[in-house]
């Protein structure tokens, strides 16, 4: 194998000598919006790197008739890359700047000749998606807003080309002249241009698929853990207690069943400046001065990391603000966001954590947490929105909450600037929050499964359900000794249905409830009239109001009125149990 450093511009651009083929064994076009943030922060970020990564290509074809490379690792970037080509294109045609749409029709998508004729696509994707892809994004004359896409790769690119549209929109929308938006634009395109990765060329087709599988399996890069591990113990000044130490943060971490390289960011964005992983490491090197103190840094953030992650109610006993004691609003916090699934705000609690341990807040966050985990349930569990910009924001008031605990300024001063800052992040928070309409969609799509996330994500909103109920804020309901039911069984024989029947809405949240595990065994897959009076025997007061709903319906429940329970769950969610 052979490998050198290149740009977009010499695999697949202005510079590239030849066209560049998808083969069929590749994956399906993947990325989503969390993909396409991070890809946008690669080209427009004030100090860009404009390292994508590794790119390997098979070259056994460029001495053909119709000479070529093919894409062995790496079609992702490369189509994702096309695609905003596509819309520097139509975005210069919207400012009436034909030429320049021209140039980059001719010089990133297709090749054209001297006559300017089109001679072809650069880029040739898989059969799954070569004709949409040819035909609404690589074709100049096309409108991709009129596509009808019908596959789910279809779909994915023309919501990637509708995002990455509008975050070009966002990024020129300052410039006050066209002439400037124009040459904002143009920056945009230099820098896709620009963007570089380490090309591996292979000569022989039949370890094509091997080594794509080994690649997506293994990966190719030493991690950030071990590079920064060397690093640190290169530069400690004990590096046999600097290696112990590191032993313990790794201990740590692995209990906590994540990993060091999340850890490690997650550290730096808590207390440093938001990076993307691979910028981490650099930034270190950079800005680290000493590594004796950095380690003790980690080793401290990994025991608060472990509590984050896995800590019981007697780990959160001691955490006072102003000698008022908030371990129960601070569990309380962090138990949801592991219910619900949520990694991005773990950042936040590091530094809220790390600054409650060291006695150095002086504002409660009681009242910002019950904001917090209304939005965390809405963004994140229900709506599944990207999480790129919040974790920009988890980062940015992490640091500014970090900087004002551990200033010189009076008490007053402090507390001033402290709630002025729980009050901006507040307020960047809502503006995220999604529309009551797009809510009820992704709510609806919430379904029972087998699985522990899908588990706990039901057992939580029904858990907050039951305390609405209750019209109580927090009550604590022993999650080990309740299991989710189903109200129709899944296994339905008894009802006079059959699996295939039911299979469209058996699992949806408005057939489920909770109920004690020594009521649970009663349950069984028994007729609606035996269940009933089970249910009635329940203490938790969902099993009251759900039985008064069947009687309100003639004791009866089919899929209309799990429907309808689901749609009342949805609406009372978004507007009273985790308002806004």
């Amino acid at each position: 194998m052979n490998s050198d450093t290149k740009s977009l511009g010499d695999i697949i651009f202005r510079n590239a000598k030849y066209r560049v083929k998808i083969p069929k064994y590749q994956r399906p076009y993947a990325w989503e919006l969390q993909q396409i943030d991070e890809f946008w922060d690669d080209i427009v970020q004030d100090n860009p790197t404009f390292f994508l990564g590794p790119v390997i290509v098979n070259i056994e074809h460029i001495k053909s008739q119709d000479p070529y490379i093919e894409v062995v690792d790496g079609q992702q970037r490369l189509i994702t890359a096309t695609i905003l080509s596509a819309v520097i294109r139509d975005v210069y045609k919207s400012y009436g700047k034909d030429d320049l749409a021209s140039i980059i029709q001719g010089n990133f998508i297709s090749y054209k000749d001297l006559d300017n004729v089109d001679k072809g696509f650069r880029l040739t994707t898989g059969l799954s998606t070569n004709d949409f892809f040819s035909q609404f994004i690589q074709n100049s004359s096309s409108n991709i807003d009129e596509s009808s896409p019908s596959t789910k790769e279809e779909k994915r690119i023309k919501n990637n080309y509708i995002t990455l549209r509008k975050l070009l929109s966002e990024h020129i929308s300052a410039e006050t002249s066209n002439e400037n938006k124009i040459k904002k634009i143009s920056d945009v395109r230099d820098r896709l241009n620009k963007l570089t990765v380490i090309e591996i060329e292979i000569e022989n087709d039949s370890e094509a698929y091997e080594i794509f599988e080994r690649v997506n399996n293994y990966g190719i890069d030493l991690s950030l853990s071990d590079l920064l591990k060397n690093h640190i113990l290169k530069n400690s000044t004990n590096p046999d207690d600097a290696h112990k130490t590191w032993y313990e943060i790794e201990k740590n971490i692995q209990s906590s069943e994540s990993e060091m390289k999340k850890f490690i960011r997650y550290h730096w964005l808590s207390k440093y400046r938001f990076k993307t992983e691979k910028q981490i490491y650099n930034d270190i090197k950079a800005n680290i001065k000493d590594y004796d103190v950095f380690l003790v840094e980690l080793f401290e953030s990994s025991e608060l990391y472990l509590d984050i992650l896995k800590g019981n109610k007697s780990d959160f006993i001691d955490y006072k603000v102003n000698g008022k004691n908030i371990s129960s609003k601070v569990y309380s916090i962090i138990l949801a966001s592991r219910y619900m699934g949520i990694s991005q705000d773990n950042v936040f609690y590091l530094s809220l954590l790390r600054n409650i341990h060291q006695n150095k807040l002086i504002v409660s966050p009681a009242n910002f947490f019950l904001f917090l985990e209304n939005f965390l349930f809405k963004y994140f569990a229900v709506s599944t929105l990207p999480a790129n910009k919040v974790e920009k924001l988890f980062s940015k008031y992490a640091i500014e909450l970090d900087t004002l605990c551990n200033s010189a300024k009076e008490d007053k001063h402090l507390k001033k600037e402290t709630n002025s800052m729980f009050d901006h992040f507040r307020n960047d928070l809502k503006d995220l929050i999604p529309v009551k309409e797009y809510f009820n969609e992704k709510f609806d799509e919430i379904k029972y499964s087998n699985t522990e996330k899908a588990r706990r994500i039901i057992t939580y909103i029904l858990s907050k359900y039951e305390n609405y109920l209750n019209d109580v804020i927090e009550k604590n309901i022993d999650y080990d000794n309740v299991n989710i039911e189903h109200i129709l069984p899944q296994k339905p024989e008894s009802w006079g249905l059959s699996r295939s029947e039911i299979k469209g809405y058996i699992h949806k949240i408005g057939n489920l409830t909770l109920i004690s595990k020594k009521l649970n065994s009663q349950m069984g897959n028994i007729e609606l009239e035996k269940k009933i009076p089970i249910l009635k025997k329940s203490d938790l007061k969902i099993n009251k109001v759900l039985t008064g709903f069947i009687n309100e319906k003639n004791n009866k429940w089919n899929e209309n009125l799990i429907t309808e329970r689901s749609n009342m769950l949805s609406s009372i969610a978004y507007d009273e149990i985790w308002k806004s």
